[in-house]
């Protein structure tokens, strides 16, 4: 079920930028502290690529991160990285005990137990966070450009909005 919940949000990202142009999706954006629309991918994605790397290996460290710029300026590239991240999320279905490594700027890395399902939790609330950054950008700078109106937005707030309006 975490799996499909955040596949769906994967999609809403691939969505957004099959039909983005591809110098919108490097362009260093004003709003965005000159981020880009791709930087945020290659974040997004990274965080995925950690997590499942973790499931194999039993530790996960987002400190660890690939950052591999190809994410940041091939829109192309970073579909297929999408597309690939997905595919694995699909494959692996069960919880599994998971030790994450961090260090926060420390000098010694620290040891929290975690699971598969509860980093799945934490990805769906980092990704919808960094969809809603990328949807700030792109309204600010290219108002024309459409995006869904639940982009970027947590389930929650979908939810009680629903209920508001009903």
């Amino acid at each position: 079920m975490l799996q499909k919940i955040n596949i769906e949000i994967i999609e809403q990202l691939r969505y957004l930028l099959e039909d983005l142009e591809d110098v919108v999706y490097k362009e260093s954006l004003a709003p965005l502290h000159y981020h880009s629309v791709g930087q945020h991918v290659r974040h997004i994605t990274e965080f995925y690529q950690c997590l499942l790397k973790g499931y194999e290996t039993g530790e996960v460290n987002y400190d660890a991160r690939e950052r591999n710029l190809r994410i940041e300026v091939d829109k192309t590239f970073a579909l297929e990285v999408i597309t690939a991240v997905k595919s694995r999320l699909n494959f692996y279905q069960n919880d599994k005990q998971l030790i994450l490594q961090t260090a926060f700027g420390l000098e010694d890395a620290i040891s929290i137990p975690s699971s598969f399902f509860r980093e799945l939790t934490y990805l769906i609330e980092h990704t919808i966070h960094h969809l809603a950054i990328i949807k700030i950008g792109l309204n600010e700078v290219y108002p024309e450009i459409q995006i869904a109106p639940d982009f970027g937005v947590a389930h929650s707030t979908i939810k009680h909005r629903n209920m508001q309006n009903a």
